[in-house]
């Protein structure tokens, strides 16, 4: 019944409204072209690529730096492969050798204690072939860590990180005072009792 009451809208009305509607949306448009064509939009320029890396890079040669520990044991026939150049106060020296992992464990822990250093911590994975352990000696902390190779998993890789020794300004520090006192010297000579009847008394 509401339909039959709607009256349809005159077409010279409806033209109005699509003749309004059109010119709206063509001015529309100009305006985006025109500012678009006034402003071209430069394309964004992505950063210069920076290239970091994290792994310090060798020593010139592969010879024991004189900052190891002087007791440090060394795998009997482990041959050096990377001696890393300081990064902070550390460094890391890669070893590779054709023993067994179990072998190479109970080698490090006995020298290690032969030697004084303590070990604060330490974690076998057989399944992984890998063995870790923490120490420190005299102060300055160390880990050694036992994995095979990634070039030839027949190999297994021995990884030292150390702290470099501490570099003390003999300047800064305050000598010592050696006295040269043997034993007990002879009493020094005490002053006169003023009162010898005190003295009297007491005995």
């Amino acid at each position: 019944m509401l339909l039959k009451n709607l009256h349809p809208l005159p077409n010279q009305t409806v033209n109005r409204l699509a003749l309004f509607i059109g010119t709206l949306i063509g001015a529309a448009f100009m305006a985006g072209f025109a500012a678009c064509k006034a402003t071209p939009v430069a394309a964004p320029v992505a950063p210069p690529a920076v290239s970091t890396s994290t792994t310090p890079t060798d020593e010139p040669g592969n010879a024991l730096p004189s900052d190891l520990y002087k007791s440090m044991p060394i795998y009997p026939g482990a041959k050096i492969e990377h001696v890393r150049k300081p990064k902070g106060a550390m460094r890391e020296i890669m070893f590779s050798s054709d023993a067994q992992m179990q072998q190479m464990v109970a080698y490090y822990k006995d020298e290690l204690k032969k030697n004084d250093f303590h070990i604060t911590s330490s974690l076998i994975m057989p399944a992984r072939k890998t063995w870790s352990c923490d120490f420190h000696y005299n102060g300055r902390p160390g880990s050694i860590m036992l994995y095979p190779s990634d070039q030839d998993k027949s190999k297994m890789t021995i990884d030292l990180i150390y702290e470099l020794p501490a570099h003390v300004d003999a300047s800064l520090v305050e000598p010592i005072e050696n006295f040269d006192v043997e034993g007990p010297g002879e009493i020094a000579q005490q002053a006169p009792n003023p009162n010898p009847s005190e003295k009297q008394k007491r005995n």
